[in-house]
């Protein structure tokens, strides 16, 4: 909606190191990718070493059609391969008459707003694609407008889905908390899989003001005030007790990831008797004001080569922009980016584009790509190479985003109703925060401080805290008050529920707003952390597989460990 390895003992994780460098990449070139489905050739990473001068993918099949060109360009300061200049490629999309892929979408591969490029192609790719997958139809329930005013009698249509092909009667119930974008089908990935093995029913209802759930209609400023942590926890809270009528003395394990991930362990909390656990993956349980630490972490995952690499794209960037005129509209226009965007926008977009990769887990190709350009290389074909990097990952509307632009974001005529755009920025404005700004360049020569920051420091805290204000006329000191009710009421970095089990992994930056000190908290509130390399947000929701490291399978073990302890009780 992003690290480095450490040692680590079940139930806890040592601190992480005080310098960048730790991260480890991976060596030699990435194997050739296998087709989707029958027809489909994913594209290869773009920046990659050792691509041709000229190439044209073209795939057709029940998926949909991919089509990409690349040319030759900055051959003198590759190492290896050739500089292919961007070009904007045509996104995968879906069929429209084949939407079972919407039921394989899996968290932990790429924020739910992202829905074409190779984030969405690997996602495809590692989850099993099916044909004869059963579709499971939108379902309904009316949930209160607002829980908490007595007098009030309206509601909403609140979307659900439903999977019951492996449920058995005295089955659990397995239920999935929508979070920071539309929902499109019931849980998938590891959590079917444990659904499966336990004769569970699984259920996954989408958050107010996403997708099709959204009270009176529509995201405006007033009517945004029923966007809240707690009115969302209670339509979960009536969810359960609505549906559960017809499923008498079933028990219900509660699952989410990132944003929900909190609200799994905040759900644990506000209503224990609804659940008997609950699994928080990435769970931001600490409402962080100032979150420069997402930037540090993501500095000590990478290599020095790599932060190094990343820093010079920022420099590249910046001198462009800042220096106006056609400078400007050449890097804006390589990102797709609006020429009127903001700086502040266009860098918190550039930042989120490269720290997101390393953020779901593709760090090595992250590196591999952008540390293929020689270090003297000019900041044209630094900048191209970026922009071929992160839209080939992310999908050519990126840079273009609703999501980053300030100026679409307050206009009702540009942003869509429902999408993650306008909804998740109330969320982080108005309650949780999470502010992801540069942190402050250490003092030369300063030992055990902070590495260098990767993004621009135009993305500070002033500018986030303005476009708060700019789109909704939110104050800072409102903010800050917000964050503080939310942990003092949940527990912050110390949450107070029982029986959750806390998963993070060692390349996501949100660790840094999950459970610290990273440890065990209690005898039913056990916390592990997978520290490998590619090991991203909500690594745990994907299916497994025979080849994950062995940290992640040991962060699994555990957890069902818990899991079946707490069906049990």
């Amino acid at each position: 909606w992003a690290e480095a390895p450490c040692p680590h003992a079940a139930g806890s994780c040592d601190a992480m190191p005080l310098e960048e460098g730790g991260g480890q990449l991976a060596s030699g070139d990435e194997a050739p990718r296998q087709a989707l489905v029958s027809g489909m050739i994913p594209p290869p990473s773009y920046g990659a070493r050792r691509l041709g001068t000229s190439l044209a993918l073209a795939a057709a099949g029940a998926v949909g059609i991919a089509a990409l060109a690349f040319g030759a360009h900055g051959v003198a300061h590759f190492r290896s391969g050739l500089h292919p200049e961007q070009k904007v490629a045509a996104d995968f999309h879906p069929s429209a008459a084949d939407r079972s892929w919407t039921s394989l979408r899996v968290d932990g591969y790429a924020p739910r707003w992202v829905k074409s490029g190779d984030a969405v192609r690997d996602m495809l790719r590692k989850e099993t694609y099916r044909a004869g997958r059963p579709l499971f139809p939108p379902e309904y329930w009316d949930a209160p407008v607002d829980h908490f005013d007595v007098n009030s009698k309206a509601t909403f249509k609140q979307k659900y889905y439903v999977n019951d092909q492996f449920y058995k009667p005295g089955g659990p119930i397995f239920f999935e908390l929508g979070g920071e974008g539309p929902v499109g089908g019931p849980p998938g990935g590891y959590i079917e899989r444990l659904g499966a093995a336990r004769n569970a029913l699984l259920v996954m209802v989408e958050h107010r003001f996403y997708g099709e759930s959204v009270p009176n209609g529509n995201v405006d400023i007033e009517n945004l005030k029923y966007l809240t942590v707690d009115q969302a926890l209670a339509d979960y809270a009536g969810f359960i007790d609505w549906f559960g009528k017809t499923k008498v003395g079933a028990k219900w394990f509660i699952f989410g990831g990132s944003y929900p991930g909190a609200l799994a362990s905040w759900f644990r909390a506000a209503y224990p008797e609804k659940s008997v656990g609950s699994l928080s993956s990435s769970g931001v349980v600490n409402a962080i004001f100032d979150f420069d630490r997402f930037d540090i972490h993501i500095a000590r995952a990478m290599t020095k080569s790599c932060a190094d690499a990343h820093r010079r794209i920022t420099a590249a960037f910046e001198g462009a922009v800042l220096k106006r005129g056609e400078d400007e509209a050449f890097a804006k226009r390589i990102m797709g980016s609006p020429a009127g965007m903001s700086d502040g926008d266009f860098f918190y977009m550039l930042a989120d584009g490269l720290a997101m990769m390393v953020q779901y887990g593709s760090k090595s190709k992250l590196c591999g790509n952008i540390t293929a350009i020689d270090e003297h290389a000019p900041p044209d074909e630094v900048m191209k190479n970026a922009a071929a990097v992160i839209l080939g990952f992310w999908g050519h509307g990126f840079g273009s985003n609703c999501f980053y632009d300030t100026a679409c974001l307050k206009d009702p005529s540009r942003y869509v109703v429902g999408a993650t755009d306008r909804s998740w920025r109330w969320q982080k404005c108005a309650e949780l925060a999470y502010l992801q700004s540069a942190p402050v360049s250490p003092m030369q020569g300063c030992r055990g401080c902070s590495p260098q920051s990767l993004r621009s420091g135009l993305v500070n805290e002033t500018y986030l805290l303005n476009q708060c204000e700019e789109i909704f006329g939110a104050q800072a000191s409102a903010l800050v008050a917000a964050t503080q009710r939310v942990n003092r009421k949940f527990g912050g970095a110390e949450p107070i529920a029982d029986k959750v089990f806390y998963s993070n992994f060692g390349d996501d930056p949100w660790l840094e707003a999950s459970v610290m000190p990273p440890k065990d908290l209690g005898p039913d509130k056990p916390y592990q952390a997978a520290m490998c390399d590619d090991c991203g947000h909500c690594n745990d929701f994907r299916t497994p597989s025979d080849s994950e490291p062995v940290e992640m399978t040991s962060v699994r073990t555990r957890f069902e460990h818990y899991l079946d302890k707490w069906l049990e009780e």
